[in-house]
């Protein structure tokens, strides 16, 4: 089989190359031609982008269910969409490959066209690549968002509410001794939060945990900070909060004794791969946010809340987040306790 019956057998005449947001227009053509041509954007519609790449041993090891890989690759891109508040339109795949497996393709493809099916993503276009050391699986997500209100990483505000969805530390606990876990394989993307924050206009900013919650936090302060011309923002984070959404195998673990309650805390609050949303909203939004989470039956969780600080930005030291232990003192936690996912780290195997 070479890279043109590869392409038509497990991609380009699935159902997902062939239905979609993307493609719901008569004159919109998918995967056989040079590029694809995609349906006119709604009126009133902006176009967000979004690329992520998967490498062997750096993102996962050989021997992962291909099943999930496929579903992971896809579902990391529409995180990201969530985040902004998107609506899936199209995406393209790239697959960069040492040899063509059969068995490995079918899987792979069930993966990622059952999670495109299921969201109205378009599979559009993409290459296939024949490499000789690491594989990789690039994809490339485009989504829609009204006019201007997109969810930002800039939009934090003095006062704000920090929420999570959904479970933390289940990502950096299954790593280290589970790596079979449904949270590090079957990410679920919160599209249907990001949609309803966007369009009810509840968050002010948003990110998805990806590389870790204190990460991703002070990317948004950062962010935000600069945005606010040199006025700088500093977060306080209970761990008195974090524990209402700690993951069922940290529950675990902290009921079998192999982790104190503090530590399970640390987890969550270090964790990546989660693929959940950090946002911020005002307080006044906060029974608006528990009738949502009731609607999607999915756990919101306030952890924490932002507040201006009283030095600029130049005089600011670079722990813009405050920590708060179970005892409610603040903790003196190192930059290096709190790293999330480096991709530049090397590889470690995880442990079975």
């Amino acid at each position: 089989m070479d890279e043109f019956g590869l392409i038509q057998t497990y991609f380009a005449g699935s159902r997902a190359a062939k239905e979609g947001h993307g493609l719901g227009h008569k004159q919109a053509i998918g995967i056989g031609d040079d590029a694809a041509v995609l349906a006119p954007l709604p009126q009133g519609q902006q176009l967000v982008v979004t690329t992520d790449s998967l490498v062997e041993n750096q993102h996962y090891f050989s021997d992962v269910n291909p099943e999930a890989l496929g579903h992971k690759a896809l579902a990391v891109s529409l995180s990201d969409l969530a985040a902004m508040g998107a609506r899936p339109w199209a995406f393209t795949l790239n697959l960069h490959l040492r040899s063509i497996r059969k068995p490995w393709l079918e899987a792979f493809s069930s993966g990622i066209n059952t999670l495109a099916l299921k969201h109205g993503i378009a599979l559009v276009g993409g290459d296939t690549v024949r490499v000789q050391a690491e594989e990789a699986v690039v994809v490339t997500a485009m989504g829609l968002v009204p006019l201007g209100q997109a969810l930002l990483r800039k939009g934090l505000e003095p006062g704000d509410e920090l929420w999570v969805s959904g479970s933390l530390g289940d990502g950096a606990w299954a790593l280290e001794h589970q790596p079979l876990a449904a949270k590090l394989l079957w990410p679920e993307p919160r599209l249907a939060l990001g949609q309803a924050l966007c369009e009810q206009q509840l968050a002010h900013a948003a990110i998805d945990v990806s590389d870790g919650l204190a990460s991703e936090l002070g990317h948004l302060l950062q962010q935000s900070s600069a945005h606010r011309q040199g006025l700088a923002l500093v977060a306080h984070v209970q761990f008195e909060s974090l524990r209402q959404c700690l993951g069922p195998e940290l529950q675990g673990a902290v009921s079998q004794g192999r982790l104190s309650l503090e530590q399970a805390c640390l987890c969550a609050a270090r964790s990546g791969d989660e693929y959940e949303l950090l946002f911020a909203a005002p307080v006044s939004a906060r029974p608006s946010l528990r009738a949502l989470s009731e609607q999607l039956d999915l756990r919101l969780t306030s952890i924490g809340r932002v507040e201006q600080s009283q030095m600029d930005q130049t005089q600011l030291n670079k722990q813009q987040v405050h920590w708060y232990g179970l005892d409610g003192k603040e903790l003196l936690l190192s930059q290096e306790v709190l790293a999330g996912f480096n991709h530049f780290q090397e590889p470690q195997r995880e442990k079975a």
